[in-house]
């Protein structure tokens, strides 16, 4: 879990700015903002001229999911006074460019289920659920993070951050609020898509690492609870095991809290004003409430490296009895003297305990 609403609003309407575009269905009255000026407000809930690049007309909430997942990107244009009136959407890439797992007969059904990069006929694949949760699945960015800043040799190792349920189709998520009940069942929408990827290399005799950060340890730790210990390794990083209560009971009603310095006080915030953050608050929750010290007490542990923050503000510090329990079940705890952003300052070293 963690703060999301400052990054939703980047991925939602980062956009690259240059010389304003002429589209002719578009009142010569209205001005093209820049994206310093998009960011001083929150995204509207509902605009009615929304075009095409072509001028064909659509709308919001159509092209929203969309945006999200930067598949086309947003013009807004303003009015005198600043006020959204108009919004042209521009496609980024074409169906082709679309992120995929480029491996050899994969079946249609997970090749889209995310990104890969690196040797596909490696003995080895990586297998990585994604920080958030958040609307947009990280490709480039992501492979940048575990080559240059993980280390790993994309020559050795075939790697694939895969889709999580919001992700993949973010369509109600961006235009109705969801029940709590909504996004546990798409939170194990995610975990089975998990359970499907790992099993399906597994077939193929592979060896399989699943790894995860933040709320992608959440996903790998509800991967153990539900399928039980199907991969050969799990290096999972700043995630909880019992998230605390008052965090996980704020968050399935769509609130935002954190914790203070001390990584244990819980500090409740306000409940976020865009629908998207609310609806990623709850999916938080969604595996934040689960009790896994309870899920996974009869599973085998052994192969899982855990890393934890003593100062994370985000998700809290593992408290004692989680790290007694991990510890019971010989997993390997690992805690740092540092914060939810000090996370990737220990990627390399738990790639090499992982993979050693």
């Amino acid at each position: 879990m963690k703060k999301t609403l400052f990054l939703l609003t980047v991925c939602l309407f980062a956009f690259i700015v240059g010389s304003a575009q002429e589209f002719s269905f578009v009142p010569d009255s209205l001005r093209l903002i820049s994206k310093a000026e998009l960011m001083k407000k929150p995204p509207p809930s509902d605009l009615s001229l929304v075009y095409y690049e072509d001028g064909t007309k659509t709308s919001l909430h159509k092209v929203m999911p969309l945006i999200m997942q930067q598949k086309l990107e947003p013009k807004m244009f303003v009015d005198a006074q600043g006020n959204y009136q108009v919004l042209v959407v521009v496609r980024t890439h074409t169906k082709s460019e679309e992120p995929s797992i480029s491996y050899e007969s994969i079946p249609e059904s997970l090749k889209g289920l995310g990104y890969s990069f690196g040797n596909s006929n490696s003995d080895t694949i990586i297998i990585h659920t994604q920080i958030g949760p958040v609307m947009n699945l990280l490709t480039e960015k992501f492979k940048s993070i575990f080559t240059n800043i993980g280390g790993l040799d994309e020559n050795k190792y075939f790697v694939i951050n895969i889709h999580q349920a919001q992700t993949l189709h973010p369509e109600k998520i961006a235009t109705q609020e969801i029940s709590f009940n909504e996004a546990k069942a798409i939170d194990k929408i995610s975990t089975r898509m998990l359970k499907d990827l790992v099993s399906y290399f597994k077939s193929k005799n592979k060896t399989v690492f699943v790894v995860g950060l933040s709320f992608g340890a959440f996903a790998g730790i509800d991967l153990l609870a539900e399928y039980g210990n199907i991969a050969d390794g799990y290096l999972l990083m700043v995630g909880r095991l019992d998230m605390t209560e008052d965090i996980w009971q704020s968050f399935s009603q769509g609130i935002s809290a954190t914790f203070e310095e001390d990584a244990s006080t819980v500090k409740i915030e306000k409940r976020p004003a865009e629908l998207t953050a609310v609806n990623l608050n709850k999916i938080a929750a969604g595996f934040g409430h689960n009790r896994y010290t309870k899920l996974v007490q009869d599973t085998d542990l052994s192969n899982l490296t855990y890393y934890y923050g003593k100062k994370d503000q985000s998700v809290g510090k593992l408290t004692d009895e989680e790290i007694k329990f991990l510890e019971s079940k010989s997993a390997k705890v690992v805690g740092f003297d540092g914060g939810h952003n000090q996370t990737l300052d220990f990627l390399k070293e738990g790639l090499a305990l992982l993979l050693k």
